[in-house]
Order: C-alpha cells, then structure tokens, then sequence
C-alpha cells in the first residue's frame, strides 16, 4: 500500500510538471474520475446548503409574522381599551352637561367629579400619559390637573381647532414632534360642529415598551399612515419619518395589509409588515438575511468540509484508478509507437487517435492485401476453369482444386451452357463494347445459378461460358432444369443490357472431367444460329447434322441472281439472293458445309467484280479479308445483308454507273444525228449500224435515256422545225413537207394539225398577224 502512494505521489508530481505533456488520454481518465467522484456530492452539498437556508429563512420569516401579529394584538388591545374607556366617560351625563357650562372656581363639585373621571381613565396601565376635556362652546379646557384652563390661553389652541376641522370623529394621531400619540373623539360623536373633545395622550416610549424586543428577530417597529416612526425597538428612531427608506418602499406601494419582502440595499434585508385596519399603524420587521441565515452557514461549512474532504479521497482514488486502467492503453501506444517505422501515421500525443490511426492503417493494409487476394484467386479460379475447358488440367490438380471452388461434386450429371452475342446492329452499344458486355453477361450468369449448382463462369473466345451440375436422376429433368436457367438469363440480358443473345448447350456428361467435350458442344451448338435465328436455345442434340455434304446445291438460283447483279436489278437481285441462302440453310447438315456453295457464290462476285475493272477492296470497308468476315457470320438474316450491303449493292452500283454512262453516250450520238439528219432519211436502223449496236438494243438505250421513243422523238423534233418553217421562210407548205421526208402534204397536215390543233396555214396566218 505504501508503494502505491509512492507511486501516487510521484503521479502527481509528474502531473504538476509536465503539465499539458502529459498523455492526453491519462488526463482526461483522471479529470473524468474526479468528477465522477466530486461532482455528484458538491451538487447535493449545494443543494442541501441552499434548501436548508431556504427552511431556516422560511422558518425565520414565520416567526416575524407571528412575533409582529402578537405585537400588534397587545398594542391594539390596550389602544382598543384607552378607547372604550374614553368613550363610556364621554357619554356619561356628567360629560354632557359640563360640556354646556361655563365652568368657574364657584362649580368646584362638577370639576372635582369630572376630575375622578380624568383619573380613573388614566388609572388603567394604558401608558396615558394626560387626558384633555375640551369645550368649543363655553371656551374651557380641563386637565389631569386641577385647574380649569382658557382655551384660548392655551398655547396648543391651534392643534386642539385642527383636531375640531378632521373630518373623523375618532381617530389616532402624533404630536410634539412624533414623541406623542393622541386619541382624539369629538363630543358629540358624528357631529358635523364639535361642542367639545376629548384627547387621550399617550407617550411613544410606552408604547415601545409593549414591541417584542427580540435582537434574532431583528428590528420591530410601528409607523403611522404617513410613514412616521411611532414606536421603535431603538427609541432613538422614534418620530423619524421612514417613507424614504428603501427596503420598505415596497410596503408603501403594496395595498396588501400582510407581507414580506428581501430588498439587498448594503446588505440583505428581510421585512415582513402587517397594516391594522383600526388605525392605519403599520407593524413592520426588519432582520438580515445574514442573521436569518447564520444556522444555515454552518451547514454550509460542514458541507465544505465533507466535500473538500471527498475531493482529497478522489484525488487518490482517482490517480490509483486512473493508473491502473491506462496502463492497458500505455502498453498499447508504446507498442504502436516502437513499430511506428515504415508507418505513414504521425505520432501523436492523443493516444487514441494515434492507436485508431494505426489500427486503421493496418485495417486499411489487410483489406487491400484481401482484396489482392481475392482478385489474385478470382483469376485463378478463371485460370483454372479455361484450362479445364481446354482439356490442360490433370487429375490431381483436378482433385484440388474442386475441393476449394466447389462444395458439391457429387453431380449426376453436368452440361456446359454457351452465350453469345447476336449482333449489337441496332443497339447503344459499338463493337469496342463486346469485351465489357461480356463480362457484364457473365456477372448475370453467375447470379441466376446458385454457386451450389454451377462452376465459375468464364468468358472465352467472345462467348460466356458456364458448366452446369445437377444430381436430378434423369437426363430429361436436368434438360428441363438447364432450359429453365438458359431463359431466366436470356431474359435478364435483355432486360438489363437491351441485347439479344443465342445460348448453346452441350450433351450431358457423367463427371467434370468431361467438360472439355461439354465446352466444344456448347460453342458448336451455338454455330447454328446461322439456321436456327438469332436469340434462340441451341441444343447440340437438336441440330445433329443428319448428312455429311448438301444433297442440293442451287446453282440455278445462283445463276440467276448473278445474272440480276449484272442487270443492277435491286428487287430481282434482295429476292433470288433470300431464296439462295434459304435453300442452302434447309438441310441438316454440319455448318461448316453451309459454306462451300457460300464461299463459291463469294468467289463468282470477286471474279465478277475483277471483269469490271474494279480493285475488290474498294467494294467494302473493312480490314478482315471477306472469307474471314463471312465465317464470323451468326444468323441468316446477318449473311443476307453481309452480301447485299458489303458486296452486291456496291458491285450492282458500280454496273449502274458505268451503264449509264454508256447509254448517255448512245443517246448523246443518236441525238446528235437526229438534230443534224432531221430533213434526211435518217432510220433506227441507219443510226445502229453507225454506232456499232443492235437496234433493238439502242432502242431500250434511247428510249431509257430521253425518256421517248426513237420515231417519236425525231416527229417531234421534225415538227419543231417545219413551225420555224412556216414562220420564217415563204416556202409552200408541200415544200416543206417533202423536205421534211413527210410521204405527201396531207399526212404533213394531219399530223400538224393532230399536234398544234391548227393546220399549217393557220399558224403562218396567226403568227404573221401577231407580227
């Protein structure tokens, strides 16, 4: 135990030196031990302090009021006695008769009796000091002495005629500089015109003797309406005028007729008051709070004492506590802070933040070296899958490695599905997009098959590939089992990728090490898409070929569609090639034979292509050969626009080309000779045998070219030239029709007259008169 406050000591020597080197951690355990410790009690010190002073000042305040109403009942009872003793001896016979007389030295029996009266009233402990009978009428007043005085040689005449002007028939007032107080009744009472009155005098120190003079309670006094100290438990106070004393402005203001109030003026002050309403005199205390509250101090030095007693212990407790829970922490940080080399984290003196800052780090590096390690298997898995694919894994790498991807290789049966992608034609998608989408295929794939029945999906060679397990005992359930997978993911590639793809399935094999010829059935099932269509599920077994060369080769279509090529006949050309390849792809047989009669057809459009003098390669854009590019071909419907956009169209264009520009030149030459020969006996025939073709074959040429035949252009042409004829020249109209090789005039004219309306010598009129 002596070790520990050694060690406590030298705690907190360490504390007062390093200061704010200390670790931060240490400090704030401590600082939080100490005020788990203290808070708590010096808050319910404090609160017991301020609760109990609050009881004692409460229960000071009701001694005050009580001490004030006891007061005021012994004051007002010997006041209330004075006044009903003044009041029997008013209305006695004897007042009211000497009232009306004029009394003299001769009447000394009604002055003796009226004397007994005086003295009996201030016989009673009433602190009545004197007693004055006053005569309006008769101008006398008289005494506790035995003489009868002049009104008017009085020298209080004036306060007695101010007492007469009050409009109160009884009432308490001060007098002789507030050392007197007075009860003045008018005789009669409630007359409007006092006869006489009668003043009870009474000494303010006679009264100050009835105040409770308790010095607990603090100071007792008594003040008239008008704030005038009448009585007081320190006699020097009497007859002073307290309106302006602060701490009782409160009461002035207040109509409440009980009360207490704290106005802090130099000290605290506590004032409790209570107003009778029998003469307006206010009772009031006035204690210090201090003074209230002085039992309440020792509670208050006692609690001091507990707390700073409790403080000291935690400060122990929580130096040994706070020691031995960061120990822990202080071997950790040290620990961080030895291997601190090679890390990129500073130091740092809250220790926390530096732990959490390492341990990150080291989080941070193990889920990177994680996630290496997983990328790093995720392409051994891969590596794995394409060299079983291949037929390159051994039997007991085999044995190993399904262990670590499978958890079920007790399959009845397995299969191999292939996917690939129809055509992206029409898609958002470009051809540099087919890596990326394959992979996202694969992703699919692998999500629709639980891992229980499938191994790792791969991508190999532009397909996706999966091999497929099932324990279902016969073939027709997994076929149904794999043909249910192969539509679900079809259906999410279209879903989410917006492609159409064509799946392949392989036969069904006993075991995995058979998945190489699973892997060659499934990509061959997918080559016969070229007959099936595209988007469609390819079983190996369906598309068997039953024969191994085509029975039927149409050549005769073939013929024919070179022969629409030739002629740039479009429609001719799109029909015989769709029933060309349509007869091709009808029989069942391998799909390496389809393309013996397509690659002769390809071979007769290069060598067609070649007699026209064009270089092949300016026939199509692309860098692949053209026996590449066709044997990339999927589907039908792709091999159909393959030639007719690739080959046909350009080759059907370059034929349209160079036929018009020779029809151009056969009609050039034929018009030519028209527009010069017109007036000779120019013939078809004739212009045939000048340009070196056949007649029937210029026909077609002109007629193509001009848009008219060959007769009926030349009529028209020699029918402009007799309108110019018959305007410009005088010549006869026989003339002209002879010189225009018409047979006779009358064939000349009709043929004019059919044409213009008019006959020949009409227009000559009409022209000439137009002229």
């Amino acid at each position: 135990m002596k070790g520990e406050f050694l060690k406590l000591f030298e705690n907190m020597e360490v504390l007062l030196i390093l200061g704010n080197r200390l670790p931060k951690f240490l400090t704030r355990l401590f600082l939080f031990n100490m005020l788990l410790g203290t808070l708590p009690v010096i808050v319910l010190g404090v609160l017991s302090y301020y609760k109990s002073s609050e009881i004692i000042q409460d229960k000071v305040t009701k001694a005050n009021r009580l001490n004030l109403e006891q007061t005021q009942q012994s004051v007002e009872q010997l006041l209330k006695m004075a006044d009903l003793s003044a009041v029997q001896f008013m209305n006695s016979s004897l007042v009211s008769s000497a009232l009306n007389m004029p009394l003299t030295a001769n009447q000394f029996e009604t002055v003796n009796d009226l004397l007994q009266g005086l003295h009996k009233l201030q016989s009673f402990e009433l602190g009545i000091n004197d007693i004055w009978l006053v005569s309006f009428n008769n101008g006398w007043v008289i005494d506790n002495s035995t003489e009868v005085l002049r009104l008017e040689a009085l020298n209080q005449k004036e306060m007695i005629h101010n007492y007469a002007k009050v409009d109160k028939s009884s009432f308490w007032t001060t007098a002789d500089g507030g050392k007197q107080v007075h009860l003045v009744k008018k005789l009669p009472l409630h007359a409007q015109s006092p006869s006489g009155l009668i003043i009870i005098k009474f000494m303010n120190k006679e009264i100050t003797k009835l105040l409770t003079n308790n010095n607990e309670l603090g100071e007792v006094m008594i003040l008239d309406h008008d704030g005038i100290v009448i009585a007081h438990s320190n006699e020097e106070q009497i007859g002073q005028d307290f309106r302006d004393k602060k701490e009782l402005q409160f009461m002035f203001a207040t109509a409440e007729a009980v009360g207490d109030n704290h106005a802090k003026i130099n000290t605290d002050m506590g004032v409790n008051f209570r107003k009778s309403s029998y003469n307006n005199w206010t009772y009031v205390s006035i204690s210090s709070v201090n003074l209230i509250t002085k039992d309440s101090k020792v509670i208050k030095w006692y609690t001091y004492t507990a707390c700073l007693l409790i403080f000291v212990g935690t400060l122990f407790v929580a130096l040994l506590g706070s020691r031995k829970m960061y120990s822990p922490i202080s071997r950790l940080y040290r620990f961080l802070a030895e291997k601190e080399e090679g890390s990129t984290v500073k130091r740092s003196s809250d220790e926390f933040q530096y732990i959490d800052s390492q341990v990150y780090e080291m989080l941070y590096a193990k889920n990177r070296l994680s996630g290496i390690v997983e990328g790093q298997q995720r392409y051994v898995d891969e590596l794995f899958m394409i060299k079983l694919y291949q037929g390159e894994v051994r039997a007991q790498e085999m044995t190993e490695r399904m262990d670590a991807i499978t958890s079920n290789r007790n399959w009845h049966y397995i299969g191999v599905m292939a996917i690939q992608i129809d055509t992206l034609e029409g898609t958002r998608y470009e051809n540099r997009d087919e890596e990326l989408l394959l992979f996202a295929i694969n992703n699919i794939a692998g999500e629709v098959l639980n891992e229980s029945e499938r191994l790792k999906p791969v991508v190999m060679q532009r397909t996706q590939v999966t091999l497929i397990g099932s324990n279902e005992t016969s073939e027709e359930l997994f076929k149904l089992k794999i043909n249910a997978y192969a539509d679900e993911t079809r259906e999410k590639i279209e879903q989410f990728l917006g492609l159409k793809v064509s799946v392949g399935i392989s036969r069904f094999y006993p075991t995995v090490e058979s998945a190489p010829w699973a892997y060659q059935d499934a990509t061959e099932a997918l080559k016969y898409t070229i007959r099936m269509g595209p988007s469609c599920i390819i079983h190996i077994m369906d598309v068997e070929p039953e024969g191994t060369i085509l029975s039927h080769i149409p050549d005769g279509i073939k013929q024919e569609l070179l022969d629409a090529i030739k002629l740039a006949d479009y429609a001719q050309a799109d029909q015989l090639l769709h029933k060309y390849l349509q007869d091709i792809f009808n029989e069942k047989v391998g799909h390496r034979e389809y393309f013996v009669p397509l690659t002769s057809f390809l071979l007769d459009l290069v060598r067609m292509a070649q007699s026209l003098g064009e270089p092949i390669d300016s026939l199509y854009d692309g860098e692949k050969s053209l026996i590449d590019q066709l044997y990339q071909l999927k589907t039908i419907k792709e091999m159909e626009q393959w030639f007719s956009q690739i080959l046909i169209y350009p080759m059907m264009n370059v034929l349209e080309k160079k036929r018009r520009n020779q029809y151009a030149k056969i009609s050039d030459q034929m018009l030519a000779m028209i527009h010069e020969e017109a007036e000779t006996d120019l013939s078809l025939e004739l212009c045939a045998s000048r340009i070196g073709y056949h007649p029937d074959y210029i026909r077609g040429v002109f007629r193509k070219e001009v848009g008219l035949n060959f007769s009926d252009y030349l009529s028209n042409f020699r029918l402009q030239l007799a309108k110019k004829l018959l305007v410009d020249t005088d010549l006869k109209i026989l003339e002209i029709a002879e010189r225009l090789r018409y047979n006779n005039s009358q064939n000349f004219i009709r043929y004019f007259r059919k044409q213009e309306g008019i006959t020949p010598g009409q227009y000559r009129e009409k022209n000439q008169r137009q002229e």
